[in-house]
């Protein structure tokens, strides 16, 4: 009699440990001023837009970051860590030499995704690193706001599960998760 129950225990235990992971259902921003988070995701570096793209890639994956997107179009690039932390990149050109680099990063929880606003996370643990990466100093950008928006950490897509919204290119705005 309990073998039966057994078997049907065994069968619903086997199919969940196997099914895929889901997207988050919501986005939970910062509840930061955004001239606030801009000044704690941006630093500017002496280096072209290229030199700073390619440090960019190389200090996330010394992190252990796996890069999952990278446009060199847009300067953008989206890379996943231990599929619970997020972290998207934009670098811009300000210049000849030049450039300015905007991080944002998120922490994905059950059924949400939270936009991480400390300073101390941002420079431990990403502008501190690129600098190292890159051999220079990075400074912080200026407050007229004319830094990058911030990016939407891309990650990818496991079987079965569905694409994250995005919003229109440029815009800066974060979309509205999808039900």
């Amino acid at each position: 009699m309990r073998a039966p129950y057994f078997a049907a225990l065994a069968v619903v235990l086997a199919l969940t440990a196997c099914a895929p992971q889901q997207a988050a259902d919501s986005f939970v921003p910062s509840t930061k001023p955004a001239t606030e988070l801009r000044a704690m995701q941006t630093r500017v570096v002496d280096a072209d837009r290229e030199t700073t793209s390619r440090g960019v890639i190389a200090t996330l994956q010394d992190l252990g970051y796996r890069i999952t997107r990278a446009d060199s179009d847009s300067g953008t690039i989206s890379a996943t860590r231990l599929t619970g932390l997020r972290l998207a990149a934009t670098v811009e050109e300000r210049g000849r030499n030049q450039s300015a680099v905007r991080a944002n990063a998120s922490v994905l929880g059950l059924g949400r995704e939270t936009q991480v606003d400390d300073p101390n996370f941002y420079q431990a643990n990403f502008f501190v690193p690129l600098g190292n990466t890159m051999a220079r100093n990075l400074m912080a950008a200026p407050p007229d706001g004319s830094g990058p928006s911030a990016p939407r950490p891309v990650a990818e897509r496991l079987p079965g599960q569905r694409q994250a919204p995005t919003a229109p290119a440029g815009s800066g705005e974060v979309p509205p998760a999808r039900p």
